[in-house]
């Protein structure tokens, strides 16, 4: 199942029901697709599905819960007659082409064949139990797959120098320093070792015993798991290793007639999904094996009150359950390897992300994690037609519990370059350079069998609708709905969390670590916590209630909804509509700013000026069950480096927003529908919203700021990267260390929907859909941190979702071979070819520098801030992209200049501790311009000049064919034979370059190889599947 985004809300801001019975798991964020910890949406086999429904613009209030689309299927029933389905549907890999990257940088292979193999088999059955009382009908549907094209079986490494041969040799570690010293490959532009790094000296003197032991690591098949790629710099490779599917799913449907006016229906799904991704990381060898099952249950009564009086009263239950299991190389230990363990009895090495080459080793972050949703629901809904009324009026109240095991012990450490995981040491405090681990996301310390949660959250709505046949011409759709989103508790106590309003009532902490008071005071814990610990210090707030908020959750979420259809004549309708939606944020958004509070865990957080090294990469953190105290210390030896040990707490404490307010869109469409020609139909429209509330992760509120003369903070003047921790809004905390899930983001969303439709005559149907439209946010994905975090409106720009301009169309045609009998009709009739073509414009993508806003304290990456690229003197954002199509420009071993104009940018500004400002300018940084003339002294970096959003990459261009023979064989018996091409004209098609949609993180050097290069595929290559279909 694939995520969308409809009508500019947020690809998790939709509502996915089955039968009737909201089926979004409350953990996944109304995501479509099983994605790690949460599982997706189960969704049945189509000859089990009797109607599919998606509502996308201002549907009636019986329909709630998130403002995206409404998707509905209701499945089928057993009738009298028996009926049903038997089915193969088969891929191979001899029918398919291979990925453009994969035959690009594979050259020796690219007759071989990627692997794609799917069998998916099944059928329906349903039929009376008992004639014209008792009604059954079935579903069965099996997958079995082996993909080599899917993301969790391809991946793209650029791979270092690594000598070939023995590495266990007395000479290999001085080869590997040749091969890897800066002094050795001047002027290569694929050598990348961002400034500040620690270089490998040619002898390899300094190479960690560490990182040779990973170099050294071996497969079950005898290989090295990080395989040798010379030494003459570094090859972008492809690997490809098959990911498993196996996946069954059952569905069984009875209605039962009680009597004349009461039909009970019960509906059960099931499906189990367990897939083994070989590819943990970029490299193959450590695998991860995941498990995701759905079961969905609905009774449901139906009784005809009187004739004019339908009530229909249901219970129903989902359970989504999510496993994973410990992804690492087997046989590989951090003993092994030599790095003390950051949990005693977690033996598995953490996982290092190279920044540089933008890859993964050595797996994932979990150890094992169990993660289950358990949802109920109660609802009632009453019909009346009263004249020209058609009434309905309902309510609906459900429970969430999610009781969760997470073992995110491991961590995620990041490194600039593959140097710095040679070199693996601490910061240099002779030469100022900062230590080669620079940053380590999930970092958590906990008990060894990880965290453990039990989640519970209520909801709740209310709705009435009625829809008024005013006169012959005009209808009236008016409707009102209420929403109860209910706080999120936990039945271990494990909600605690700090609030920001008992941080700021601390302005000056104290100077040293304490256990109690002030120190502490910003700690909140709920009124459950003292059944599971014991009384928390002074200074540490109990809550009154049980969740993690100061006030309850709101119960003023009321909408109105309205909407009209006039029919001017009879070729010529107009419709129009309003109403306000709320959205039911996702439980897994809410726990990230409590899943990993103290004291049951304690998160690991530091700078890149640190004394880490990969023999011991965890640094020291509070002891499990105590509260991380606050403080800072103002002696002049701190003023001067904040950095030195005992200056400042330094704290990174996620927080959620202690009063919440539900995410609100307004949305409004005014359309009309016109009869051209007899048989075709055009729609054209104005679709927009407003949206307001909208959540926001990892919101940073503590982004420092400029001090001076005339304006100075805590007592300070000047501005420094050393004196960054005396500059933030709340001492004692990162610049990046409050960071909360917050309420405040907004939207706008306006475009114009054009549809053309030829209703089915003569064999022929055709619909042809394009819209124009612009989705504006303050967020990229879910993260507003961008330069000045504190300055939503500085953000502003395209949604990274949003796609300009797309069109879709879609046809089906009855082949004309004429009414024959006998055999030749056999042979001649039943022949459709149909498709669906889609062209779209490519997303928006924000360009970072890692190297700006050094001033401020951001650490350049989404979730802890980043800063915005510099445009170089006399550039403007139409210089951006480089000239030509798109496969002249992938840059790389693709060849062509790439997708970005690098000349378009230019180092940021640099700031003097005095405050002059050095623009960089051509052959000259600012940096370098304000180191000489401020010699001794390191001048940090102000925030780039460009917006958000300010280029798109590669659109798409697809199309998807299928050809159709159906065969009738005798009365209500047919066989259907289908060959179906997915991208049928195997047109490549492309990600945006590095790092993926959103954000692109510029490289410290501008002139690095890979900057701008686009690596991956965005659709598959050709598919062909073949399929064989009986139905009686």
């Amino acid at each position: 199942t694939q995520n969308m985004s409809v009508n500019g809300n947020d690809p998790g801001q939709n509502n996915f029901q089955m039968d009737g019975v909201n089926i979004t798991n409350f953990a996944n964020s109304g995501s479509a697709n099983d994605a790690s910890l949460y599982t997706g949406v189960g969704i049945p086999s189509p000859d089990a599905l009797q109607e599919f429904k998606v509502q996308t613009s201002t549907y009636d209030a019986s329909y709630g819960r998130n403002p995206g689309a409404n998707v509905n299927v209701v499945t089928k029933s057993g009738s009298n007659q028996f009926h049903g389905t038997a089915f193969e549907f088969l891929r191979d890999s001899i029918f398919n082409a291979n990925d453009f990257f994969y035959n690009r940088n594979n050259p020796a292979s690219a007759t071989t064949k990627q692997i794609l193999n799917q069998n998916q088999f099944g059928g329906v059955l349903g039929g009376p139990i008992k004639k014209d009382r008792f009604f059954i009908f079935g579903s069965y549907q099996g997958t079995r797959q082996k993909n080599g094209l899917a993301s969790q079986g391809v991946t793209n490494a650029l791979l270092p120098p690594i000598p070939a041969g023995d590495r266990s040799a007395p000479g290999f570690r001085e080869a590997l320093g040749a091969a890897s010293c800066p002094q050795n490959h001047v002027g290569d532009n694929n050598f990348r070792t961002p400034s500040g790094s620690q270089n490998v000296l040619c002898d390899g003197s300094n190479i960690n015993p560490v990182a040779l032991n990973i170099l050294n690591i071996k497969l079950p098949n005898g290989q090295y798991y990080f395989p040798s790629s010379g030494v003459a710099g570094y090859r972008q490779v492809t690997f490809t290793s098959p990911a498993i599917y196996n996946g069954d799913q059952v569905l069984i449907n009875g209605d039962y007639l009680i009597n004349a006016k009461n039909t009970l229906a019960a509906r059960w799904f099931y499906t189990n999904d367990p897939q083994v991704a070989p590819l943990g990381g970029q490299l193959p060898g450590a695998e991860n094996h995941l498990g995701f099952d759905n079961v969905n249950s609905v009774l449901k009564l139906t009784t005809l009150v009187s004739n004019t009086i339908v009530n229909e009263a249901r219970i129903s239950m989902q359970r989504n359950l999510a496993q994973t299991g410990a992804q690492g190389v087997p046989n590989v230990t951090n003993a092994a390897l030599g790095i003390t363990p950051n949990v005693p009895g977690v033996d598995l090495p953490p996982p290092f992300t190279i920044s540089a080459s933008g890859f993964t080793i050595l797996g994932g972050i979990n150890n094992g994690t169990y993660s289950v949703t358990n949802q109920r629901q109660v609802a009632d809904q009453v019909s009346i037609s009263r004249g020209r009324h058609t009434m309905r009026a309902g309510f609906e109240w459900e429970r969430n519990d999610w009781p969760i095991t997470w073992s995110g012990t491991r961590g995620n450490f990041y490194v600039g370059s593959f140097n710095d995981l040679l070199v693996g040491g601490p910061q240099n405090t002779a030469t100022g350079q900062p230590g080669n681990i620079n940053q380590c996301l999930f970092c958590t310390r906990s008990a060894p069998q990880g965290i453990v949660h039990g989640y519970s959250a209520p909801g709740g709505s209310a709705f009435f609708q009625d829809d008024f046949k005013f006169n012959s011409r005009l209808t009236l759709n008016i409707g009102i709905r209420w929403e109860y989103n209910g706080a999120l508790t936990d039945k271990y106590g494990n909600l605690t969390q700090s609030w920001v309003s008992r941080i700021a009532a601390v302005p000056l902490p104290p100077s040293g670590p304490t256990t109690s008071g002030p120190g502490i005071s910003q700690w909140v814990v709920p009124n459950n916590y003292l059944d599971h610990y014991p009384q928390p210090p002074d200074g540490v707030l109990i809550n009154s209630r049980k969740s993690a908020l100061r006030d309850r959750a709101p119960l003023s979420n009321v909408g109105p909804r309205f909407g009209f259809a006039y029919q001017a004549n009879s070729k010529l309708v107009v419709r129009g509509g309003a109403g306000i939606f709320y959205d039911r944020v996702g439980g897994d958004r809410i726990v990230y700013s409590v899943e990993q509070g103290n004291p049951y865990s304690a998160t690991i957080d530091f700078n890149s000026f640190n004394n880490l090294s990969l023999n011991n990469p965890f640094p020291a953190t509070p002891v499990l069950g105590t509260f991380s105290s606050r403080y800072i210390n103002f002696t002049p030896a701190c003023l001067a480096n904040a950095t030195l040990p005992g200056c400042t707490s330094n704290l990174n404490v996620p927080f959620l927003d202690e009063v919440i307010h539900t995410p609100l869109v307004r949305q409004y469409n005014l359309g009309v529908q016109y009869e051209f020609v007899r048989g075709w139909v055009l729609e054209a429209g104005f679709v927009g919203s407003s949206s307001i509330n909208l959540m926001e992760q990892y919101h940073n509120n503590n982004t420092a700021r400029l001090a001076s003369a005339a304006n100075p903070i805590n007592g300070i003047t000047t501005n420094t990267t050393g004196n960054v921790a005396f500059r933030v809004p709340y001492l004692g905390y990162q610049a990046v260390g409050v960071r909360g899930t917050a309420f405040d983001a907004f939207a706008n969303y306006n475009s114009m929907q054009v549809t053309i439709r030829r209703q089915f005559s003569h064999g022929f149907l055709f619909q042809g859909a394009y819209t124009w439209s612009k989705t504006m946010t303050v967020e990229y994905n879910d993260v507003a941190n961008s330069n000045n975090a504190g300055d939503l409106g500085q953000q502003y720009g395209p949604a990274t979702f949003s796609r300009p301009q797309r069109f879709v169309a879609n046809y089906s045609y009855d082949l004309p071979f004429g009414t024959h009998s006998g055999i030749l009709q056999k042979l001649v009739g039943g022949w459709n070819v149909s498709g669906v073509t889609v062209i779209q414009g490519g997303a928006p993508m924000t360009i970072a520098d890692q190297t700006a806003g050094t001033l401020f304290g951001t650490s350049g990456t989404s979730q802890a801030g980043f800063g915005r690229v510099q445009l170089a003197p006399g550039m403007t954002y139409a210089d951006i992209a480089t000239p030509g199509g798109v496969e002249s420009r992938l840059g790389g071993a693709s060849g062509g200049p790439g997708w970005f104009n690098k000349a378009a940018f230019i180092a940021p500004p640099a700031m003097s501790p005095a405050g002059t400002v050095y623009y960089s300018a051509a052959g000259a940084s600012g940096q370098a311009q304000c180191a000489a003339a401020n010699p001794g002294i390191t001048c940090g970096t102000l925030f780039g000049n460009s917006g958000t959003g300010v280029i798109h990459g590669p659109g798409q261009f697809n199309f998807d064919l299928s050809i159709l023979k159906t065969t009738s064989i005798r009365e209500r018996q047919t066989i259907q034979f289908r060959a179906e091409f997915f991208n049928a004209f195997n047109h490549p098609q492309f990600t945006n370059p590095n790092y993926g949609q959103g954000a692109i993180y510029a490289l410290p050097n501008f002139a690095a190889g890979n900057f701008g290069q686009i690596t991956s595929s965005s659709v598959n290559p050709r598919i062909l599947q073949l399929a064989l279909k009986y139905s009686f």
